[in-house]
């Protein structure tokens, strides 16, 4: 039942021009892609970059290898996770989305948890997080944490891009770790 919902969410948005900035811009609306049936685990991004706009799907670049590989050190694989983001299309030069079209893309992305019921949210990067949590804190201060909102848990994590800019710290990697083990432990 899910899969069709969700199919029918995407359907109502596929030709969205709510923002006409991004609707004109973008090649794409990035829906988003995993598994709606018993999904435990929901990701949420800031926005869809260049490569994810051609190819219709969140995290599909650099990035994408990095949240794979953690994935799978907690026994997950990506298609057993559903992935999207705050707002549906790439903002021109990736810039970060306006206030308004956060507002704009809100319910349907209120509509996804709904139908999806994840045990888990997790918010990557300091964009994600501040939105979902409604928060002003910065995401090294609020990392890692569990939060409940929307009757689920969220648990907030830096953006796996922090990962390259800072040449694969082991101190990050750690980071990472510490909070990919904490949502094991809530799927459990």
């Amino acid at each position: 039942m899910s899969k069709l919902q969700l199919k029918t969410l995407e359907n109502q948005w596929s030709s969205c021009t709510k923002c006409k900035e991004l609707s004109d811009y973008r090649t794409n609306v990035v829906f988003g892609v995993g598994n709606p049936n018993k999904c435990k685990v929901l990701i949420i991004g800031e926005a869809p970059g260049k490569n994810e706009d051609i190819k219709k799907e969140p995290f599909v670049g650099r990035s994408g290898k990095v949240l794979n590989e953690f994935l799978e050190s907690i026994n997950l694989k990506r298609e057993e996770v559903y992935i999207t983001n705050t707002i549906l299309c790439r903002p021109p030069q990736n810039r970060d989305p306006k206030k308004d079209e956060l507002k704009n893309c809100r319910p349907r992305l209120e509509e996804q948890i709904r139908i999806l019921k994840p045990k888990v949210i997790i918010t990557l990067g300091n964009f994600a997080t501040k939105y979902m949590l409604e928060t002003k804190e910065g995401i090294t201060k609020i990392r890692g944490k569990v939060y409940e909102k929307l009757n689920t848990k969220i648990v907030p994590m830096q953006h796996p891009a922090v990962l390259l800019y800072n040449g694969n710290s082991p101190k990050k990697r750690a980071e990472f770790q510490e909070d990919f083990n904490k949502v094991k432990e809530i799927i459990k």
